[in-house]
């Protein structure tokens, strides 16, 4: 009987480590478009007898509005004329049905919330929600 020489199987281990990568990749930038950008510094006031949304649409823009007034999008700030662009510009592209969310922290001035929809307004945007904390959030 003849004894077979064993042939040594390898996996070439570059392909692989190149497989990885690009699923890495692909999983770290899909979880970055998913992730909605929220001012985490803003302390939503309490809400007590609106139900929460069932469905959210992607195309909806957040707009932060801090205590001192002061307006972001995505944490870049903006001023009320670059809002109003910027709203404007996303209306002319997408239509008028973008829904805007307008979060403001519980101890800002109700001035500057209604500045925010004034402009929100001016952009001929209309479909707004303020957002708020659920009971025992």
């Amino acid at each position: 009987m003849k004894h077979r020489t064993q042939q040594s199987v390898e996996t070439p281990i570059a392909s692989l480590i190149d497989v990885v990568f690009l699923l890495i990749i692909f999983f770290v930038v899909t979880a970055a478009v998913e992730k909605d950008v929220v001012d985490e510094t803003i302390a939503l006031a309490q809400a007590k007898h609106v139900p929460a949304l069932a469905k959210k649409d992607r195309r909806t823009i957040v707009v932060n509005v801090s205590k001192e007034g002061d307006m972001n999008i995505a944490l870049q700030p903006v001023s009320p004329k670059s809002l109003q662009n910027i709203l404007t510009a996303a209306r002319q592209k997408s239509g008028d049905a973008i829904p805007v969310v307008l979060r403001a922290d519980g101890d800002t001035v109700y001035r500057d919330i209604d500045r925010a929809t004034e402009v929100i307004g001016k952009s001929g945007l209309s479909r707004v929600r303020l957002a708020a904390k659920a009971p025992g959030q």
